[in-house]
This record gives structure tokens, sequence and C-alpha cells, in this order.
């Protein structure tokens, strides 16, 4: 080594006599190993990236350098293919590394790579160019014949860096060689490098004793670093362990976080870091080979697109009530022959009796109720479709008659229910206060009469229609289309159930009044007043409308993470409302719609449900 420094001494005193006679166009005052400070600069994410709540990390990308700028890195590989190579790396592992370090590097970042072969002389292989698949190419198809000239491998790569290299770039050779060259000549070339401000990355493979003295002497000089391995295997491990730009780490944090080490390739580093709700100040810090440091950072803002959950409520008088108004409903019951079909075992029509006797206690006293059904006095064969009976008439203390009518249907006769429905208007009679229609089949008209003209009607005298589905089977979804109509046709909704809790809540649904809630003139959601389940909504502001009579309107705006529970109190005629808000864990709306997907998929398949968790 020491010989190796004597000569080298010698080569720079003869290059700085020839500076000072012009010889030499190009100087520098950095002296031999030593580097400029160390730079580095995040590309990766932009200071102006937001991402959406949910993404929980983020890549950091950036180059790092102390040997020139970081805008650009300008790289050059020196490759040996001199004969000997055929015995050294019989499998091509120094092909194999180069590769690895250039599949490694940033994608992000703004790279130039040459390839310049040597043996008995120096070949240009591929001019400087971005498109890495083109240098991976010519790297898998690198020749192994004729002798080793190190020197002239490392004069084409300076003239190429001189030729196509970028202001402010950092420009780095990578040299890789397994046997020695002409001492004095590859010393004079490292100093050219030196002097052009070219870092060398020396590469042997082998054990070569003068061969490990020059290329290590080399990278010294220039600022580079120096990797040995015997085992052709270990080469593409090395390439990636060479420091090519002189920095020795890169650590990211967030938030002064505990730092955590990015991958380095090149001059370039890459690692990625967690992201949480609002600010994320990420910081990298670059480490060079002489322990100086320097760090950049970008701040990342991650959107909180949390839902927000809204609930709507009432009360009268200082009492919870599921209206405004007074209200009236009339239930009518499917009791056509279809109705025997069964459902988990049992019958349609004794579940749904259990179910409206069970809703019957349960429903506000204040609730002006009537009970009708059709199919229930004639057998089917009859093709009487005129079977419609109102069997308990609106007026007070009608409950246990209610209960009594409910006990004694029995599934007989056909069902028409267009003239059920027409029957029904008459008998609200005289009623002007909040009238609502609740239908409860399992199937489609039969008698040929036009449902959704007569459901149209009754909303034409401020009724509306509810339908549920009961218990539809395998004509599903053509009875749903049908019956969907009927609702849409007065206004009113429409729901499935397939199992006795889902007929259950779809009454408690349908019996109180309904709400819509609209995002300018789109209606996103609705619900009844007194249900359990709040609606989860994106922020923003919302119209909530009520369909009572006159319909009551409430601006309402909603932030991320919102539990926000509207209530509109009537007294002495004038209606109000107030809001009581209070936060929520966090809570996806497409969380949201999966738990729901899954819960009436559950529903379908008669599976005991669990109360979902908002």
């Amino acid at each position: 080594m020491r010989n190796a420094l004597t000569i080298l001494l010698s080569v720079l005193a003869c290059v700085s006599v020839a500076s000072e006679s012009g010889a030499v166009e190009q100087s520098s005052d950095v002296s031999p190993g030593s580097q400029g400070a160390v730079q580095i600069e995040i590309q990766s994410p932009s200071a102006d990236f937001t991402a959406n709540e949910g993404e929980t990390t983020v890549e950091v990308e950036g180059i790092a350098s102390a040997i020139g700028g970081v805008r650009y890195l300008d790289m050059v590989f020196v490759m040996d293919t001199s004969q000997s190579l055929r015995s050294t790396d019989p499998q091509d592992y120094r092909s194999a590394g180069a590769i690895g370090l250039v599949r490694n590097l940033s994608p992000r970042s703004d790279i130039k790579i040459g390839v310049v072969s040597f043996d008995s002389k120096g070949e240009l292989a591929q001019p400087m160019t971005s498109d890495r698949d083109m240098v991976v190419q010519v790297l898998r198809d690198l020749p192994r014949s004729g002798s080793t000239n190190l020197a002239a491998g490392l004069r084409t790569a300076l003239r190429e860096l001189e030729n196509n290299g970028r202001p402010g770039s950092s420009r780095v050779i990578m040299l890789f060689t397994d046997g020695m060259s002409n001492e004095k000549k590859a010393y004079e070339a490292a100093v050219q490098s030196q002097h052009r401000g070219v870092t060398i990355q020396t590469l042997l493979l082998g054990s070569n004793t003068k061969g490990t003295s020059i290329l290590d002497t080399i990278a010294w000089a220039t600022g580079g670093s120096f990797v040995q391995v015997t085992d052709p295997t270990r080469l593409p491990q090395a390439f990636l362990d060479l420091r090519t730009t002189g920095v020795d780490s890169v650590t990211l944090s967030v938030n002064g976080s505990a730092p955590v080490a990015a991958k380095l390739a090149g001059g370039t580093f890459a690692g990625n870091v967690p992201l949480v709700v609002g600010e994320n100040r990420i910081v990298a810090l670059a480490t060079s080979l002489e322990g100086q440091t320097q760090e950049s950072s970008v701040t990342v803002n991650v959107r909180d697109a949390s839902c927000a959950a809204l609930e709507v409520a009432a009360v009268k008088e200082g009492r919870p009530v599921i209206s405004l108004d007074e209200r009236s409903v009339e239930i009518v019951v499917d009791a056509s022959r279809s109705m025997w079909g069964r459902m988990g075992g049992e019958p349609k029509m004794a579940v749904a009796k259990q179910i409206l006797q069970d809703v019957s206690y349960w429903f506000p006293e204040d609730l002006n109720l009537a009970l009708r059904a059709y199919g229930s006095t004639s057998p089917s064969d009859s093709a009487d479709c005129a079977d419609s009976t109102l069997l308990v008439p609106f007026g007070e203390q009608n409950r246990e008659p209610i209960r009594a009518a409910i006990a004694g249907l029995r599934p007989l006769g056909q069902t028409p229910i267009a003239y059920a429905l027409n029957q029904a208007a008459r008998d609200f009679g005289t009623l002007q206060d909040d009238r609502a229609l609740v239908l409860v089949t399992d199937g489609l008209e039969s008698c040929g009469g036009d449902p959704v003209q007569a459901a149209r009607e009754l909303r034409e005298q401020g009724i509306m229609v509810h339908l549920i589905g009961f218990g539809l089977g395998n004509a599903a979804d053509e009875d749903a289309a049908s019956l969907r109509a009927v609702a849409n046709a007065s206004g009113g909704r429409y729901v499935t159930a397939s199992s006795a809790e889902a007929l259950k809540e779809a009454l408690a649904h349908t019996v109180a009044t309904s709400f819509s809630v609209f995002k300018g003139n789109t209606k996103v959601a609705n619900g009844s007043l007194g249900s359990d389940h709040p609606l989860f909504l994106p922020e923003g502001d919302y119209r909530v409308e009520l369909d009572s009579s006159p319909p009551q309107d409430v601006q309402v705006s909603l932030a991320s993470r919102d539990r926000v529970r509207l209530t509109l109190e009537k007294k002495g005629g004038v209606v109000s409302h107030v809001e009581r808000r209070d936060r929520m864990q966090h809570r996806s709306c497409e969380d949201v719609a999966a738990d729901i997907e899954r819960l009436e998929a559950r529903r379908e398949t008669h599976e005991p449900l669990q109360t979902a968790t908002h």
C-alpha cells in the first residue's frame, strides 16, 4: 500500500505541473480521499402530496450524495470483460450484480447510466441513457475475452461523462475487475477522475494483492469505496453494498419517531414510513462516509375520510315519538294461500302473525292503527278477487282487537293487491293527519289489477305506501322489482325481510315517519324516526327532509368522526330542532358499507345476527 501511495503522489505532482502549463483542462481543489458536503433530497412524495385516510404508509424515495449535486445522478459501469472471467466467474454473477443494482435504483430518480467494457482496450457499450431496460440488456450481453486494461476502461468512461454528463450531477464510475492492470496508467486515470469531480467505486473479484492495492487506492483517491469478494456468488450483494455517492446511510423518521434505515442503491434511497391522519413531517437524514450529516424533509397530509354518524329523532310535548303529527297507519297483511310457504321450517304466515303480535305491544300509544287483510276469507280456487277485509278500523283502545284479528288469520285465497289498496284508501275516512299504509306481502298481484296505479292514487290523497317483501322465495328478483315499483309510485319505501328479525325491523322502519337525506338535490340515504341505527355518511353539508304533513327540512353539516343526533321537537304547533354532537372513533364509509352488506347476507341465510359496533 505504501508503494501505491508513493506512485499516486508522484502522479498527482506530475498532473499539477501539467495543469500549470495548461496541459490539463480541468482541475479541482478537492484533495485525494476527501468529499464535499453531504446533500440529500426527498424526491417522492412531493410537498403537495395529500393521501386519503386509510393509506397507512407511504414510500419515500430520493437521492443522497457527498460528491456533487443531488438533482441528477450520472453513472457509468466500467466492466472487466477479460478472458479470465470465464474461470473466475463462470456463472456471470458480475452481470447479475450490476443488473441488480440498476433494478434497485429508485424508479422516480433522474438517473442516466452508461456501460463501458474493457479488456485490452476500452469500448463504450452503451452511451448514458435513462432507459434502464436497455442498460440491463447490454449488461446481460457483455462478452468475456481478451486481457485487462483497466486504465483504458476508465478513460473511455471519463470521455462519456465529459460529453454527456449533466451540470450539477453526481458523477460516479462503477469499476469492476477480477485482475490487476498497469499500475501507473490506472493511477493516472484515477487522478483525472478526481480532478473532474468523478468518484470511482471499485469492486474486485479475487484475492490478488497487487490488484487489491490498485483498486483500494483508486477508490480512496476519488472519494469512493472499495469492496473485495473472493466468492463470485457474493457479487450481487457486493454491488449493492458499494456506497456509490459517498453516503454511508440514510434514515427516515415521521413526526419525530425513532429513525429507521432506508435501503441504499447507487446514490438513491427508498423506504416505507407509517402515516397518521393529519400532518406527517417526514425527515430523511443522510450520513456521509466521513460522518457528515444533512437532512431533507417533506410534509404529507393525510385527509381524514372517516364517516360521520347521523341519528334523527322526534320529541313532541317532551316525549319521544315516531311522528311529529298525529300519525295514522294501516297495516295490510297478505293472507293468500302462498303464505303457507315455509321459511326457517315454519309457515310464513305463522312467522308474520307472531311478529305482528309482538310489535303491537311496542307501537307507541299515540299511533292510530288499523288492520286489513286480503286473501283471508275465500279459498284460492274460488278466484275471489274482492277478498279484502278491514279487520280492525282506526280508533282508540283497539290494540286487543288487532291482536285477536291477527291470531285468527288463515291463508286461503288470491292476491288482489290493487283491490286491497283501493279499499284501504277509504279506511282513512276523514283522517287528515300524517297517514301511511304498510303492506306485508310475499308475492305479486294475481287478479290482474294495477297496484302501481293504486299506490299513485293513494299518494295523490297524501297517503304513502310502504312495501315489505316478506319471504319472497325463488322469484325474489322479479317480485322485488314489481313491489319496489309500487312503493316508488307513492314515494314510500320498499324493504325485504327474509327472517322474523328482519320483518320486525322492517315494520319498525315503515310504521314510523320516514325521512330522506339529500346532498344537494341527490338523495343519499333514508331512515325512520325512532330507529336505533345511525346513518353513516361522508363529511359534508346535508339536508334532512321529514316525510310529514307538512314536510320538515333541516340543514346539517357533518365533519369526519362527528356523531350528530338531530332532534326535531314540536311544541304548540311550532317545530324546532336541536343538535347534539360528540366524537366517535374512526370508521371508514367503505368499512360501514361492507358491514351492512355482511349483515344483509346473514339475514338472507337466516343466520343469527350480532349488532354491529360503530
